[in-house]
């Protein structure tokens, strides 16, 4: 293209809503999975509670706890399903190749995340490429918002997988399911202590043995599959930590003003409508512009010949 990108929203500029098909298809699968437990009981716990105290729980006994655990494992499917590739295919890309000046670059790793929470990891990082002006169709071309350099420059963002990040979120889906199971059989057990105890103290309450009831199995089910689901994880992270990562290590040595020829999958974000690479497959440094940011075209422009030249594949 021959004039330089409008920043900011394009025309008509209304983006179109994505549908977040997960939190419908959660919804309905866990009232399905309550009725059921209610009906039929969850066998394996069912034969835990038999193991320890010689008797079978009464099926609709395990719909509390059933439903503490699912909240948690409707959790876990949130991430688990989201459509970057891991279980569910990313939206169709093309694989292209860009080259131009880093203007920023953002850290999006995080040590608490990964500790308390390793289903929810995300990118390790994303960095925003200054594009030579030939390359300006790939950051306007069917997109609702264009980014910028703070000097007007139109920029694509490049995305970068965290490796470790789909092990994770398997991982973890695969550790809440053995503890949800594990947590329906404690969860009735240990709705029976404090069940137990009100009801002696409060006799003419029955509503509040059952309400005490539900509520401690809801919980110690919800935790014990909570514990499950970060065991996993972190098993799934330290099964791929030690594999090679050479976007990730390249992705860490670059910093603004970093010259770059990028490779990666060319697609449109959903949610605020930009161009981007997601995810970023390949990355070259060639040098060092000799000023801060931020950045113009002309300042990408001015920089030495790219090293592209791979062939536009069809959409995947």
């Amino acid at each position: 293209m021959s004039n330089p990108p409008v920043c900011g929203a394009q025309q008509p500029g209304n983006i179109p809503g994505p549908f977040d098909w997960r939190v419908l298809a959660i919804i309905a699968t866990g009232a399905g999975v309550v009725d059921w437990v209610a009906n039929n009981g969850v066998p394996v716990a069912n034969q835990l509670i038999e193991f320890i105290t010689g008797d079978l729980a009464p099926n609709s006994a395990l719909a509390a706890p059933a439903a503490g655990a699912f909240a948690v494992l409707a959790l876990l499917a949130y991430y688990a399903f989201t459509a970057d590739g891991c279980i569910v295919p990313k939206p169709k890309s093309i694989k292209i190749c860009i080259s131009g000046i880093v203007e920023q670059t953002v850290d999006l790793s995080s040590t608490a995340v990964l500790i308390l929470a390793p289903f929810a990891l995300g990118p390790n990082g994303a960095f925003d490429v200054v594009v030579k002006s030939k390359y300006w169709d790939r950051v306007t071309e069917n997109a609702f918002w264009v980014f910028c350099s703070k000097k007007g420059a139109a920029v694509l963002r490049c995305i970068v997988k965290d490796k470790t990040s789909c092990a994770a979120r398997v991982g973890s889906l695969i550790g809440g399911v053995a503890g949800a199971v594990a947590g329906v059989a404690l969860g009735f057990l240990a709705s029976l202590i404090p069940a137990a105890l009100s009801c002696a103290i409060f006799l003419i309450f029955a509503w509040l043995c059952f309400l005490i009831a539900l509520i401690v199995s809801a919980i110690v089910a919800a935790a014990t599959t909570y514990v499950g689901a970060v065991i996993g994880g972190w098993l799934g992270v330290l099964a791929t930590s030690l594999a090679d990562d050479p976007v990730g290590d390249e992705w860490h040595s670059i910093s603004p003003g970093t010259i770059v020829t990028v490779r990666g999958d060319w697609t449109t974000d959903p949610d605020v409508g930009n161009n981007e690479l997601f995810y970023t497959t390949a990355i070259h440094r060639t040098g060092q512009f000799a000023t801060p940011p931020s950045y113009t075209t002309a300042d990408a422009d001015s920089t030495a010949d790219d090293d592209c030249g791979m062939p536009l594949e069809a959409p995947s």
